[in-house]
């Protein structure tokens, strides 16, 4: 009998500075996220930080960076990992290419803002 699709989902995020092995702090965002198979769920905390060259949309872009996690977690899973194996769930969040980028600055017609 073949296993059940994940299902996951961010439950939510906290950002905030979060002290580095060198002593310094560095912003960035703890993910809470769900990931539910059959009758099991395992929470999962994964922690981001932006690149240095991240544009200002991208940093502000949550919709983008949350549906990088669900993609890095997804990866994960896809190699074989399972959500109750320890494993350092820390990623560095890249520039998202310019064609998702240019989707995201698009407002309608009627918004000034």
């Amino acid at each position: 009998m073949s296993q059940p699709e994940w299902m996951m989902r961010i439950r939510g995020y906290l950002s905030a500075h979060f002290f580095q092995p060198d002593g310094t702090s560095r912003p960035g965002t703890d993910w809470s996220v769900e990931l539910i198979r059959g009758n099991q769920v395992f929470p999962v905390m994964v922690r981001t930080y932006l690149s240095d060259d991240m544009s200002r949309a991208a940093r502000a872009d949550m919709e983008f960076q949350g549906r990088t996690v669900l993609g890095f977690i997804s990866d994960l899973l896809a190699e074989g990992w399972m959500p109750d194996q320890p494993r350092d769930l820390t990623i560095v969040i890249q520039n998202p290419p310019e064609s998702e980028l240019a989707r995201s600055r698009r407002k309608p017609w009627w918004k000034f803002w």
